[in-house]
């Protein structure tokens, strides 16, 4: 039977900042909200090839550095990789005309940049979760004489699919136009009640998995982490939700080699690195499918799906991540810079 003073204990301590224990990283740049962290490898012998991740721009990174046992970028630190990871910030009021131009094409673009110089290579491998996958495959495609490798993790390329999500955000049922000329920056409570309702009884039952292993402190210390990071949501800026919403959600041009960005047009097939595009089988947010997509529209001569059990964020901080995601990635970067 569960210890009731002990289930008071953990349930005191939900919504409070865990003890977060990140790993060590310098800022080597900023530009607008963003700064481009560096994560130093903690072995003699370092891989060729930097690393850069680009988590989604919706939530933060901590993500991909959640606990020091739920942490991609401690794993690939601890195989070898220099590792860069772009933080987008917090956008305010200044940000709302910022456009997804400028983050792919000025942030991201700058920041590798800036890697490229520093670690006197000429390509980078390009890592994106979730929206920064569709970042970085936009910046790949864009620019693919930077990219040595590009692995995708839970990466949607063809919205006209099946989920909620691409329901709601059709253009007969959302007005993406009202929302951002009302809101501006799109906040934090109308993207997290999205989130929210596709799962709307995991949102209530999740509790219950937490009172039946309250006692199990590994369990605990990785739900509350987790639980405080999908909390700590941050806006939108309203150019970019709208750009975005429109040719990708609504008009799909991304999949059809239709999307331009600062007037270049994002045309896949551009894509000749090796490609791994990692889906999780039971993703609630980006359906197989829209990831699966991409595969078609490449031109690269080494493309691989690599599909794993669970969900969205197990992805990257889950069983399979730990067991399979982290390990093989690492594995199929070293092989393709060989």
């Amino acid at each position: 039977m569960t210890d009731i003073l002990k289930v008071m204990e953990v349930m005191n301590r939900i919504g409070k900042p865990p003890a977060f224990s990140f790993t060590p990283s310098e800022v080597v740049y900023r530009e607008g909200k963003t700064r481009l962290l560096h994560y130093l490898p903690k072995t003699a012998e370092t891989a060729p090839v930097p690393v850069f991740l680009v988590p989604s721009l919706i939530n933060k990174y901590y993500i991909l550095d959640l606990l020091p046992t739920k942490s991609y970028v401690e794993f690939l630190v601890n195989r070898g990789f220099s590792v860069y990871l772009i933080d987008w910030g917090v956008p305010d009021d200044d940000d709302r005309a910022v456009g997804l131009d400028t983050y792919v094409g000025d942030y991201l673009k700058n920041s590798i940049r800036v890697v490229r110089k520093r670690e006197n290579v000429k390509k980078v491998s390009l890592i994106g979760y979730c929206m920064g996958g569709t970042m970085a495959l936009m910046y790949a495609a864009l620019y693919p004489k930077t990219v040595e490798n590009l692995i995708l993790l839970a990466t949607p390329v063809d919205f006209h699919n099946d989920s909620l999500l691409s329901l709601w955000a059709a253009e007969k049922y959302f007005d993406v136009d009202k929302m951002v000329d009302v809101y501006g920056n799109i906040p934090v409570s109308v993207m997290q009640s999205a989130f929210q309702l596709l799962k709307p009884v995991k949102t209530f039952t999740r509790y219950a998995d937490l009172y039946e292993n309250a006692e199990n402190e590994a369990f605990v210390e990785t739900f509350l982490a987790f639980d405080y990071w999908a909390n700590d949501q941050i806006p939108v800026a309203g150019e970019t939700f709208r750009k975005f919403v429109r040719d990708t959600f609504q008009r799909n041009l991304l999949i059809r080699n239709e999307m331009t960005l600062g007037g270049e047009l994002i045309d896949l097939r551009r894509i000749k690195a090796p490609v791994l595009n990692v889906i999780a089988e039971h993703d609630n947010i980006v359906p197989p499918a829209s990831a699966e997509a991409l595969m078609p529209q490449i031109s690269s001569r080494e493309a691989e799906i690599l599909k794993v059990r669970g969900g969205h964020h197990g992805i990257t901080i889950g069983t399979s991540a730990q067991r399979i995601v982290w390990g093989r990635t690492a594995d199929w970067m070293i092989e393709k810079s060989s």
